[in-house]
């Protein structure tokens, strides 16, 4: 099984064992790009790095370590965002400062698997046109995609556009049979939406 439970990554770094997570699309002036974290032990107990790369492979199938920064200008290609005693705190300050998911954590090594995964089954178009987005929507609405993959595509979706509201706007098309808003209303407020510059643009 490829994903620890928490149990299990706390485990692995009180071991001594950095653990990591693909955390998805980033996007930044114009460059489509990926962001993944990893914690890893350091002096002061745990050391929390988010990277944000530039997605350049057609395929999936290049090493994510070899890309190039999706900021050209960053001064540090792997800002520390945290650190921590604990590895609790380390797992926590991560989901509450990157997103990152208690059940998606995988052992140092893996996000390139999960990488691969996202291009093969969930990477969208770039830059998005106004028929992608709508095309997006009718399928998250109607829903049939693994909650993973949803994921991705919300993400994709929302950091291309700078929609906040698209998750909640598409839970509620998916589940509430009295909602009168349709996949087209849904599209016609992302589309007018304005997004956002800064690749930081974490949840």
């Amino acid at each position: 099984m490829r994903h620890l439970t928490p149990s299990f990554a706390a485990g692995a770094l009180r071991r001594g064992k950095p653990i990591e997570q693909f955390l998805g699309p980033a996007f930044h002036r114009g460059r489509r790009g990926i962001r993944w974290i990893i914690i890893e032990p350091c002096p002061a107990g745990f050391s929390v790095l988010l990277h944000l790369a530039e997605d350049v492979s057609d395929d999936g199938l290049a090493d994510i370590t070899e890309f190039p920064p999706l900021d050209p200008e960053a001064y540090d290609l792997w800002p520390e965002i945290a650190t921590a005693g604990g590895e609790v705190e380390a797992i926590e300050a991560a989901e509450r400062l990157a997103g990152a998911d208690p059940a998606r954590w995988t052992n140092f090594g893996m996000a390139a698997d999960e990488y691969r995964d996202y291009v093969r089954l969930a990477r969208l178009p770039f830059p998005l046109a106004d028929k992608d987005i709508i095309e997006v929507i009718e399928r998250l609405c109607a829903g049939g995609a693994s909650e993973r993959v949803r994921h991705w595509w919300l993400e994709a979706v929302s950091r291309q556009t700078g929609c906040g509201h698209l998750t909640e706007l598409v839970a509620c098309a998916s589940e509430d049979v009295s909602n009168d808003e349709t996949a087209d209303e849904i599209a016609a407020h992302v589309l007018n939406c304005s997004p956002t510059v800064s690749v930081q643009n974490t949840r």
